[in-house]
């Protein structure tokens, strides 16, 4: 059965962004990209918008702290996982909002599509039934 759910893909870095897309479209994922803020709001602004954003907080434009609050004060309020080299913003309050935060580091894409699926189930309960996804696992911290 094909993955129900859209994810939104938030990195200035074009090779991540692709690196992402392909491992997100391996296990099923629609994977929507955004290289900036203007194309992360328009993602959020269409009339279908995506069921999770994975989000780099080195964003040009708007980044970081700031731009969390913004999608985070959206309704009806999107998961947002953070997954950034920049970890100085670790304590920032709006991170404790985010459905998850995890530092880029060698090679953690396992981990990131296990805190990915973890944060979907508890959201999107209802979608889950019947539905197969070859990354499964609860969220990890």
């Amino acid at each position: 059965m094909e993955n129900q759910f859209a994810i939104l893909v938030a990195d200035r870095n074009r090779n991540v962004r692709e690196f992402l897309r392909r491992e997100f479209e391996a296990d099923g994922f629609c994977v929507h990209l955004a290289k900036d803020e203007t194309d992360l709001m328009g993602f959020m602004n269409a009339d279908a918008p995506p069921d999770l954003l994975v989000l780099d907080f080195d964003m040009p434009i708007c980044g970081g702290p700031e731009l969390l609050e913004k999608l985070l004060n959206r309704r009806p309020l999107l998961p947002v996982v953070i997954y950034t080299l920049l970890t100085e913003h670790s304590a920032h309050k709006a991170i404790e909002k985010a459905a998850a935060f995890l530092e880029k580091r060698g090679n953690n894409i396992d981990q990131l599509k296990t805190i990915v699926v973890g944060v979907l189930r508890k959201c999107y309960p209802g979608k889950f039934v019947g539905m197969g996804t070859e990354c499964s696992g609860e969220i990890h911290d």
